[in-house]
């Protein structure tokens, strides 16, 4: 079994189209859920509000290769994988199957790249900042481990 975290999402009539197939921007919320997903799984918030400011982590590059039709009531595994992690950022890649007849089918293939941010109340500019150490260490173990 390849390795990596695997989130799994059932396509719902509002992430389709009128040709009944998923629209490609509900693969990437899906992206973006398995990411959260992972961050929970870590016992890790990804967002988070306090009083002086906000930290997020958010997109800077992100691409996906539709390979596949995806259509409502299919159930899509992301399979994620941590591909590298730096000082303030961290990249991520995963696979998108849905199950077939001949087993589950590679649909879609997606990379994206985040940063870890801090925003100031009051202030439009968000200023990079370190990865936190708690997600850290965690996210390098499983590039370690290949996932």
């Amino acid at each position: 079994m390849a390795s990596g975290f695997v989130y799994r999402r059932r396509v719902e009539f509002a992430d389709t189209d009128t040709a009944n197939l998923i629209h490609f921007t509900a693969l990437l919320r899906f992206m973006e859920e398995a990411e959260h997903a992972l961050y929970r799984s870590l016992d890790f918030v990804g967002y988070r509000w306090s009083e002086d400011s906000v930290f997020g982590m958010p997109r800077v590059s992100v691409s996906c290769d539709y390979l596949g039709a995806v259509r409502y009531g299919d159930e899509v595994d992301v399979r994620l994988r941590v591909r590298e992690v730096r000082r303030k950022a961290i990249r991520y890649s995963a696979d998108f199957t849905v199950e077939r007849s001949g087993g589950r089918e590679v649909v879609a293939r997606s990379d994206w790249t985040v940063v870890c941010a801090r925003r100031e109340h009051g202030s439009l500019d968000w200023q990079g900042i370190e990865i936190p150490p708690p997600l850290k260490p965690r996210l390098e173990a499983m590039k370690a481990a290949g996932g």
